[in-house]
C-alpha cells in the first residue's frame, strides 16, 4: 500500500478521476449542486497536494488551473437559452 501511495501515477490517476467527476457537476440537480461543488473542492485539495508533493509544483499548478477551469466553465451542461428568430 505504501508503494502505491508514493507512486506519481497513482496521484495523476486520482487527479484525472477528480476531473471526470467535476465534468458531471452540471448534471447534478440544482438543489444539490452547491453541496456537490463543495464536496469536489474538499476532495480536490488533498488530491492536488498529493500530486504536487509527488510530481512537483509544475504539475500542481497545471492541475490547479485545469481544476479551476472545470469548476468555473464546465465542459458539459446546459447552455444559455437560444432565442427563436
Amino acid at each position: 500500500m505504501i508503494a502505491l501511495v508514493s507512486h506519481p501515477g497513482a496521484a495523476a490517476l486520482g487527479a484525472v478521476l477528480w476531473g471526470l467527476l467535476a465534468c458531471f457537476l452540471p448534471f447534478v440537480r440544482l438543489r444539490w449542486r452547491h453541496s456537490a461543488l463543495w464536496a469536489l473542492v474538499v476532495c480536490g485539495v488533498p488530491v492536488l497536494g498529493w500530486l504536487t508533493y509527488l510530481c512537483g509544483p509544475g504539475f500542481g499548478v497545471l492541475f490547479l488551473a485545469l481544476g479551476l477551469s472545470l469548476l468555473v466553465w464546465p465542459p458539459f451542461g446546459r447552455r444559455g437559452r437560444h432565442e427563436a428568430h
